[in-house]
């Protein structure tokens, strides 16, 4: 069944998607909806429910909850991952892939060595990913889309957290291959993590020791290197194993 973000809190029974929203664009037009129809909502509390297509005409669509979901479905612990821009069309698909795996939120910060400049694009860009988080939190059935900051580093730096990790691929190469599972299983339901990674060409080693200062422990990810936006893939994988498959 196909489920919807509303950008309202469902306080009644019923509601209505007016024709200048998404919703009712996709739901109304795409699907052909028509009385009877029925869809998933979330609505600004997660609640989920299902409702049902009352009425229909060019202007509004009226709907009625016929029935409350409860699921859990969104990762243990809250992940926010920190990369560079990416180029062509890449940061897209780490948007869209690590909100399938469940991030909480990513932020996007220009890094040293970073190849791709987003500063003149910068609203135009967060609108893009903030659509492509909100598909793909729908395709995924999740109760929240992930949240997307761009930001300069000074300010990504500031993020709080529970826990933080850089990954970098010295640690792999030193032979340290079992940080990341240790730090990652210590954490419990509810807390918060925060995973910082490099760009293309990686972190400086002075970008290595600001992150040291801030807390941030670096750990590898396996013997291989990874590019930039298959790193961040692998870590969320890694983490679904350890918080909800054990």
């Amino acid at each position: 069944m196909q489920r919807y973000f509303l950008n309202q809190t469902l306080d009644t029974n019923q509601f209505e998607l007016v024709k200048d929203t998404d919703t009712y664009q996709h739901f109304g037009r795409v699907l052909r909806a028509k009385v009877g129809s029925q869809a998933e909502f979330v609505d600004q509390q997660q609640r989920l429910v299902v409702a049902k297509v009352d009425s229909i005409d060019a202007e509004k669509m009226a709907l009625t909850i016929v029935k409350e979901l409860h699921q859990q479905v969104e990762l243990p612990v809250a992940v926010t991952l920190v990369v560079s821009p990416l180029k062509n069309d890449r940061s897209d698909w780490l948007v869209q892939k690590a909100t399938e795996l469940g991030v909480s939120r990513i932020v996007f910060t220009r890094m040293a060595r970073s190849v791709v400049d987003w500063q003149k694009q910068a609203a135009k860009k967060q609108v893009r990913l903030e659509k492509i988080a909100l598909a793909a939190a729908q395709q995924s059935h999740r109760l929240v889309v992930a949240k997307i900051d761009l930001l300069k580093v000074e300010q990504a730096l500031q993020i709080k957290a529970d826990m933080a990790l850089v990954a970098w691929e010295e640690s792999a190469k030193e032979g340290e291959s079992s940080r990341f599972v240790q730090e990652i299983s210590t954490l419990k339901t509810g807390q918060s993590l925060c995973l910082w990674f490099g760009p293309e060409g990686g972190l400086s080693s002075y970008e290595i020791q600001q992150l040291v200062q801030a807390d941030y422990k670096p750990v590898g990810l396996g013997p291989r290197i990874l590019r930039a936006e298959t790193a961040p893939i692998y870590a969320l994988s890694g983490i679904s194993v350890l918080t909800e498959l054990q």
